[in-house]
C-alpha cells in the first residue's frame, strides 16, 4: 500500500450533494491531504485513528484509490474534543472487480463532519458501516455519496446515530444507480436513538435508479429512549442507570460487532464509554 501527502489551502461548507475537487463556503485551516493507494491484486487492513485536538476549523482530505482485484478492508476510529470543529472528506474509487469495506466510528466534537464519495468500476463492492454519537451538545455527521456507473456493482451501507442531550446526528446517504449499471445491486439502512432531553436525529437515505437491471432498497427508522424498556430491565433487577446503559451498549453493538477484530471492537467500546 503506498501513502502520499500533500498540503494544500481549501474553502468549504458543502451541502450533501459535494464534490471533494469544488469546495466553497466557510474558510478553513489548511488541509491535511492524503492519498492511499492499493495496488492489484493486494489484500489489506488499515486503521485510521483521528485525536485532532487544534480548536480552529480544520478539514481533512483523504484520496482512497483501490485497484484492480484488490480488497481492502479501512477503519476510521475518531474522538474529537467537544469543542472541535473539523470536516473529513473520503473521495473513494474502486478499479473493476476490487472491494472496501470502510467502517467509521465518530465521536463528539462541537461540529464533525464526515463526507464520503464512492465511485465504482465494473464488478466492484463497497460496503459501510458504523456508528456515529454526540453527547456534548455539538452536530456530528456523516453524508454518503455512492455512484453505480458500471454494471454488476454493489454497495452497502449502514449506519446508526445517537443524540444524547441537546446534541444533534445527521445522516444523509445518496445512492445513484446509474443507467449503464445493469445487474447492480445498492442498500442503505440507518437506525437512530434519541437518547437524551431535546436530542435530534436527522436521517435523508435516498437512492435514485436509472437502470430497469438493478435492484436496491433502503430503510430508517428513528426511536427515543422509552421509559416502558427502562422500567421492563428495572423490574428485572436493574438499577436504572444500569438499565439505561444496557439499552444504549445495546443500540451501539450492532454497528460494533460489525468490526472483524477483537482488540478494535475493545478499542472501540472503550471511546464509546461501554
Amino acid at each position: 500500500m503506498a501513502i502520499h501527502s500533500f498540503l494544500k489551502v481549501e474553502r468549504g461548507d458543502p451541502d450533501w450533494q459535494f464534490s471533494p475537487e469544488h469546495y466553497f463556503g466557510k474558510e478553513f485551516k489548511i488541509i491535511d491531504a492524503s492519498m492511499v493507494e492499493l495496488a492489484a491484486g493486494v489484500k489489506d487492513i488499515m486503521v485510521l485513528r483521528q485525536n485532532p485536538t487544534d480548536k480552529n476549523m480544520l478539514a481533512k482530505h483523504i484520496k482512497i484509490q483501490s485497484k484492480e482485484d484488490s480488497q481492502l478492508d479501512l477503519l476510521i476510529i475518531n474522538d474529537a474534543d467537544d469543542k472541535l470543529q473539523q470536516i473529513f472528506l473520503y473521495d473513494i474509487h474502486l478499479c473493476k472487480d476490487s472491494s472496501v469495506n470502510f467502517g467509521i466510528f465518530v465521536k463528539g466534537g462541537k461540529f464533525n463532519k464526515h463526507i464520503i464519495q464512492v465511485s465504482m468500476e465494473s464488478g466492484s463492492e463497497f460496503s459501510t458501516f458504523g456508528l456515529m454519537v454526540n453527547d456534548v451538545g455539538g452536530d456530528t455527521e456523516i453524508i454518503t455519496k455512492v455512484i453505480h456507473e458500471n454494471p454488476d456493482t454493489a454497495s452497502k451501507q449502514f449506519i446508526i446515530g445517537q443524540a444524547g442531550e441537546g446534541s444533534q446526528t445527521v445522516f444523509q446517504g445518496m445512492t445513484m444507480l446509474e443507467t449503464d449499471s445493469d445487474g447492480s445491486e445498492a442498500s442503505i439502512e440507518n437506525m437512530n436513538l434519541i437518547a437524551g432531553p431535546k436530542g435530534k436525529c436527522f436521517s435523508k437515505p435516498e437512492i435514485y435508479s436509472n437502470c430497469d437491471g438493478s435492484n436496491y432498497s433502503l430503510g430508517s427508522i428513528t426511536e427515543s429512549l422509552r421509559a416502558e424498556k427502562i422500567y421492563y430491565l428495572q423490574a428485572r433487577g436493574l438499577e436504572p442507570k444500569k438499565a439505561v446503559n444496557t439499552i444504549v451498549n445495546n443500540f451501539q453493538n450492532q454497528a460494533i460487532n460489525l468490526v472483524g477484530f477483537d482488540d478494535l471492537r475493545e478499542e472501540i467500546r472503550q471511546i464509546f464509554n461501554q
